[in-house]
């Protein structure tokens, strides 16, 4: 079976420390421990495991993420029966993106982590189905970081990593300070400080009555953006010249980490379960960190006809049809009036 160690084996056990480089992010003084040697991965979880069946659940455990099916029985068999025949991959290093192009994951959960590399040419995984802008962007922030690279990207699969780095995942405040601290938008645009941010472009969680929504929204000097038409840099500057937000549930509000302090988010919402709560809290977490005003308009729920191919390969088809989070959504127009 698979040995999770804890925490004070990595601080005080010789042969773990030895596993792992320690890095610094200099502007802010933070630490972040890097895997560094031979070890095998998915590209899901990205949970590494190590040649004498070791795993560091304290360091690599994201939001939201689930590891209990690492230590059954039936895991490890598996493994142990596939583990000579996974593909081999040298000198990487496993930045990793979201297997469903999750921007908040992208933005949250992986990306922090490039600011702790110290090499000046590198080879970085990351997923296949990570978006072109996406990679732009992270093109964009290794050009300015002098950094050569080249992209590796990973599939559905377990891999086995030599001589490659592999840095834990940093909490939700540390990853907020070093993107605010290495992003300083500079206004290049024409932006409105009160925006309405369109999910048209989704399989779920869209407004169904959007059209009325938006011309309520343009007659009170909103103005409607889809972030799908900007590039990730770009949105970084309209959300940080905002005053007033409103917008569906949806992983764009990540960017509500850039917003100037007192800035008001009014998130769309379906009515999540209790199951979901991990959900419910998201935005108003990011809200609460960043000193911005946040406020929840609860909408009504509508089936979703079909869903996108991403979303049907990695979401299981009862969760699709029984979550309130992947359904579309109607917004009461006396709910909206109330807030403009």
């Amino acid at each position: 079976m698979l040995t999770d160690v804890n925490i004070d084996k990595l601080k005080n056990d010789k042969y773990f420390k030895n596993l792992f480089l320690n890095a610094k992010f200099e502007n802010l003084s933070l630490n972040c421990n890097i895997l560094n040697g031979n070890f095998f991965s998915d590209s899901f979880h990205y949970f590494p495991i190590t040649n004498n069946n070791e795993t560091f659940s304290s360091l690599y455990l994201r939001d939201f993420s689930n590891l209990s099916h690492f230590y059954s029985k039936q895991f490890f068999n598996n493994f142990l029966e596939k583990k000579n025949s996974f593909k081999i991959f040298n000198d990487i290093y496993i930045l990793g993106s979201n297997s469903g192009d999750n921007y908040y994951s992208n933005l949250l959960h992986f990306l922090p982590r490039i600011f702790f590399n110290k090499s000046n040419n590198i080879k970085i995984a990351i997923h296949r189905n990570s978006s072109n802008k996406y990679r732009i962007f992270l093109q964009s922030i290794l050009n300015s970081l002098n950094i050569e690279f080249n992209f590796v990207y990973l599939d559905d699969e377990f891999y086995y990593f030599k001589n490659s780095q592999f840095p834990q995942f940093i909490n939700l405040n540390d990853s907020i300070k070093i993107l605010k601290n290495f992003f300083n938008p500079i206004t290049k645009l024409e932006n409105s400080k009160k925006i309405y941010i369109t999910r048209e472009d989704s399989s779920y969680r869209k407004i169904i009555n959007e059209s009325d929504v938006i011309t309520l929204l343009r007659q009170n000097g909103y103005k409607v953006i889809n972030p799908q038409l900007y590039e990730i840099e770009e949105q970084i500057e309209i959300f940080s010249d905002a005053e007033k937000i409103i917008s569906p549930y949806g992983s764009n509000l990540a960017n509500i980490i850039f917003c100037k302090p007192g800035t008001e988010v009014f998130e769309i919402s379906p009515p999540f379960t209790d199951d979901e709560k991990v959900f419910d809290v998201r935005y108003s977490n990011l809200s609460k960190i960043n000193n911005l005003k946040h406020h929840k308009l609860v909408a009504d729920i509508v089936d979703v006809e079909k869903h996108s191919e991403l979303a049907e390969k990695y979401i299981h088809s009862n969760i699709l049809k029984k979550s309130n989070y992947y359904k579309n959504l109607i917004l009461k127009i006396q709910d909206l009036k109330k807030i403009i």
